[in-house]
């Protein structure tokens, strides 16, 4: 069974974002998401939506079962893996960078670091360690490096439930434009974030059921044909398809719009490397 099944005509994809007031609490923010898409898709629980367009989709759901973990998982874990606990020059690795070599970390990223005044992801992290120790960084959009750390560090939390923390005026600031962006309009096609995933979440775009917010930071990275593509990269992805410039590789608009989704899938477990469909030619 489909819900929702209608199948969205472009134009209907313009119509009026509801915005929610500015400056609203991060929490005020979750809770008004949260009660809008329990309210729309009473069946289905935030951990279900983590399930991305598999939610509202059955057959979907049964394919991705079925392949659990993503194709290529393995490969991309044992790759993260061997980059994680490579010997710097100095002797030094990744692993010596985090608490317990990475383990358990991942369900509080990203988060406000008062030190350096800006939000800390895994990305900005990960390459925060190979500065300090003299190391060529990764580039943030590349699947087959920094894409493959993040599939084996954030398998190093799996089953962690997330626990973002907004606990002060700078993060309260900085969820806030993550906010702002996912609510703003950009692009050729003048859409939102929000215009498709709040407004028509579970609705079907060609043969893809639309994901909604809540959730969608559970499962990353995620296997598209065996490789693995984080939430920040996705971002990027949708962006282009809009029509709109996307965001630098790592830069901080995309650190906040990953605050914001983080934030709304606060106690979803992680459960990274999951299977997900190839992108049908003009599907964002």
């Amino acid at each position: 069974m489909r819900f929702a099944e209608l199948r969205l005509p472009v134009a209907l994809l313009l119509a009026a974002v509801l915005p929610l007031p500015a400056l609203a609490g991060a929490e005020d923010v979750r809770r008004d998401i949260t009660s809008r898409m329990a309210a729309q898709f009473p069946g289905l629980s935030p951990a279900d939506l983590a399930g991305g367009s598999a939610a509202f989709d059955a057959g979907r759901r049964a394919e991705a079962e079925r392949n659990a973990p993503g194709p290529g998982a393995a490969e991309a874990i044992e790759a993260g893996q061997r980059i994680w606990k490579r010997k710097f020059a100095n002797g030094r690795s990744l692993a010596g960078c985090f608490p317990n070599g990475g383990r358990r970390i991942a369900a509080a990223y990203p988060h406000y670091d008062r030190r350096v005044k800006r939000l800390v992801t895994l990305e900005t992290a990960v390459n925060q360690c190979l500065k300090t120790h003299g190391e060529p960084l990764l580039d943030a959009g590349d699947p087959d490096t920094m894409g493959a750390v993040l599939a084996y560090l954030r398998t190093l939390s799996q089953g962690r439930k997330i626990a973002i923390s907004v606990s002060s005026p700078q993060a309260e600031a900085r969820f806030e434009e993550g906010r702002r962006l996912y609510f703003t309009r950009m692009g050729q096609r003048n859409y939102a974030c929000a215009s498709c995933h709040l407004n028509h979440a579970g609705r079907f775009f060609g043969d893809t059921a639309i994901p909604a917010p809540v959730g969608s930071a559970a499962q990353w990275p995620h296997l598209r044909e065996g490789r693995p593509m984080t939430l920040q990269m996705r971002v990027r992805e949708c962006l282009e398809r809009m029509g709109a410039a996307a965001f630098p590789a790592g830069s901080d608009d995309l650190a906040h719009l990953d605050y914001f989704l983080s934030y709304l899938s606060n106690g979803i477990e992680i459960r990274p490397n999951a299977w997900r469909a190839p992108l049908a030619p003009g599907h964002w």
